[in-house]
């Protein structure tokens, strides 16, 4: 009897017959529901979808059918339609166990691992692992069942590995799941997408489109693709194909305000130039009460204005990102532009101090640190960094570094050191005017001043883009070296050049009065009381007013300016000796004796001090003191007093004051 109704079920079951199979097992008796017919029911049961009933029943056969296939089969069925795949997978993985033929737990076992990645969205590691072990069982099903296809479920595999392994950056492994999936047969709009999302991240800007171009052929119509397709342009340059698709995802846009678009459509137009009209795009949306604290449109503000070189603005709009929590590299580094770029250079290296302790540490960041260093007059710890770039094969041959290096070994008055790198860039093919002066001003410094004038005076002549400020700063430069040459008829011609291109301030008129002190003293004095007028009185001024008034023999006006000279901190043999001059022929002959003794301590130009010492005692009558030092001048200037008439005449009248017996007052 038994057997006959195991096989009447049985014969109904392959019939499908299943609720018959309900209705004939439920009218037996207790005693005739053996594990086995229930076994049946339960079946019958998870075949009319009513899986809870078919679990009651399974449980209750527990100890029976725990160790069997079948059993760990039907309950994993009942649980994988309840949507309970935890249970389901335990299951199946023991009926597997138990029987490692059973192509269907496999299937099945690919199946929950595919939902299972459902329920891990945030854990793209998870996802990986339920997608491989997916894969597994499905290439096991495939061996079990040979003439059974599993393409569908492989594709699904591949193209979900591609999304995981993208959503964790590895692009390169995503890549190969999503070829995977294509090679499998899979056509569809979403895998051409996702290979075109995988590829623009590789910086493959061509396949990406063509992938995404593809996608749109399979029938993908909206936002998202034509906003990648816009921004894969942008990123190729091609601003205009990028400017028509990122209209044509707005056209598609299900929202009003959509701040993706809003910032690549800014972005899009600030590349092409229209700054003024990407501003607004943005300002309009940032007026809006629910946008007006939204990081990421006051960030492409902040980028609208420094891309247009206002930076106080773009500071506004920075600050405002960073008062309401981005404090990201992005920030920091678009902070240290913009303090750069408005002369604050102690603020930029502070922000790209931040930068670097954040972990960047790419070749861009230290020529930022190079070139704000520099800015701030720390030369040597630029070139730390601008030597460090040039050891990189990108940097080495790079025109630009090498005159940056020259340019501060320059402010560092080491020229031979400026010029090794300034002529490698000139070398390298660099032949601007920049350049030229920089290799004028540090040849001159290296004492080859004529050779530094003549490229001083190509630079010169180099037309293109020369600026007034450019011209007036050439004639200056090529003047102040001929003046070095003592060359003053040349000099006074480059400097009135530049007077007459508008430099009137008080560098310019303090050179021109020192190149006229030997032709023009009066004329001299003119410019260098105008120099003083402007605000010049330093040392070096009041030196020159001492040398003049000495010439014209206003020696008041000589002692005068000579003592401000000391005043301010000059205490040079030169200084000395001129003022003790101007005193002795002013006739303060004892102040003028102690000057010229403290002129004798510190020069090396030994004997002139101790004339003027023997002449002013001889004056006061002290022939003693005044034999004393006349003795030092035939020790040191016996050579000198052969071939310098003027100082033969000072000789010869020392001797006749000492040898005099008129008392002089």
């Amino acid at each position: 009897m038994k057997n006959n109704l195991i096989e009447l079920l049985n014969t109904l079951h392959k019939e499908e017959k299943h609720q018959e199979i309900i209705d004939k097992i439920e009218v037996l008796s207790n005693e005739e529901k053996t594990p086995e017919i229930l076994g049946i029911l339960a079946r019958a049961y998870n075949n009319v979808d009513n899986y809870e009933k078919a679990v009651e029943l399974l449980k209750s056969t527990e100890e029976y059918g725990k160790d069997t296939n079948v059993w760990n089969y039907r309950i994993g069925y009942s649980y994988y339609y309840l949507d309970n795949y935890l249970e389901a997978e335990k299951y199946f993985l023991k009926a597997v166990e138990l029987n490692p033929t059973d192509s269907d737990s496999h299937l099945f076992l690919c199946w929950i691992y595919q939902e299972l990645t459902d329920k891990e969205k945030d854990n793209s590691e998870k996802i990986i692992e339920y997608l491989n072990k997916s894969v597994e069982y499905a290439n096991v099903y495939s061996k079990l069942e040979p003439e059974e296809s599993i393409k569908d479920e492989l594709i699904f595999a591949e193209e979900r590995l591609g999304w995981a392994y993208d959503r964790l950056n590895n692009f390169v492994e995503g890549e190969k799941h999503l070829r995977k999936a294509i090679e499998l047969g899979d056509n569809d709009k979403w895998v051409y997408s996702q290979l075109g999302y995988t590829l623009r991240h590789q910086d493959r800007y061509e396949e990406t489109l063509e992938n995404y171009m593809k996608s749109v052929e399979l029938g993908r119509n909206d936002t998202w693709i034509y906003s990648e397709i816009a921004w894969t342009y942008f990123s190729l340059e091609k601003f205009s194909e990028a400017l028509e698709y990122i209209n044509k995802a707005k056209e598609l846009s299900p929202v009003e305000v959509d701040l993706s678009l809003i910032s690549r459509t800014s972005s899009i137009l600030i590349a092409l130039g229209k700054h003024t009209e990407a501003i607004k795009l943005l300002e309009d949306i940032i007026n809006r009460d629910e946008y007006k604290n939204d990081i990421g449109i006051l960030s492409d503000l902040a980028f609208a204005y420094d891309d247009l070189e206002d930076y106080k603005n773009g500071l506004i709009y920075l600050k405002r990102a960073n008062e309401l929590g981005r404090d990201d590299v992005w920030i920091n580094t678009e902070f240290a532009y913009a303090y750069y770029y408005l002369g604050e250079y102690e603020k930029s290296y502070d922000y790209l101090t931040i930068v670097k302790n954040s972990g960047r540490d790419d070749l861009t960041l230290k020529l930022m640190f190079a070139n704000t260093l520099s800015k701030m007059g720390k030369y040597e710890e630029a070139l730390e960094y601008y030597l460090e770039l040039l050891k990189n094969d990108k940097y080495k041959n790079d025109t630009t570094l090498n005159c940056q290096i020259g340019w501060n070994y320059g402010e560092l008055e080491k020229p031979k050191e400026a010029l090794k790198y300034l002529f490698k860039a000139e070398e390298l093919g660099k032949d601007d005017r920049m350049i030229n002066i920089d290799i004028g001003i540090n040849l001159a410094r290296t004492g080859e001043i004529q050779e530094g004038i003549n490229r001083l005076k190509r630079a010169l002549i180099m037309e293109e883009g020369i600026t007034l400020n450019d011209k007036i700063f050439l004639n200056s430069e090529i003047a102040y070296w001929y003046g070095e040459l003592r060359d003053f008829e040349n000099a006074l011609n480059y400097l009135y050049i530049a007077k007459n291109l508008g430099r009137d301030d008080a560098w310019i008129n303090s050179q021109i009065g020192w190149n006229l002190l030997e032709d023009d003293l009066k004329e001299a004095l003119k410019y260098l009381n105008k120099a003083k007028d402007l605000g010049k009185d330093d040392i070096w001024i009041n030196r020159q007013f001492g040398f003049a008034y000495s010439k014209l023999g206003e020696y008041e006006k000589a002692i005068l300016s000579f003592k401000k000279a000391r005043e301010l901190g000059a205490n040079d043999s030169w200084l000395l000796y001129q003022l003790g001059l101007a005193l002795k022929e002013y006739g303060n002959i004892e102040e003028a004796i102690n000057i010229f003794k403290e002129e004798i301590e510190i020069t090396d130009y030994q004997g002139f001090g101790d004339l003027q010492l023997a002449w002013c005692y001889a004056l006061i009558d002290e022939k003693e003191k005044a034999k004393e030092y006349f003795e030092n001048v035939d020790k040191y200037l016996s050579s000198s007093l052969e071939k310098d008439e003027d100082l033969k005449k000072d000789y010869n009248t020392v001797n006749e004051l000492i040898n005099s017996n008129i008392y002089f007052n």
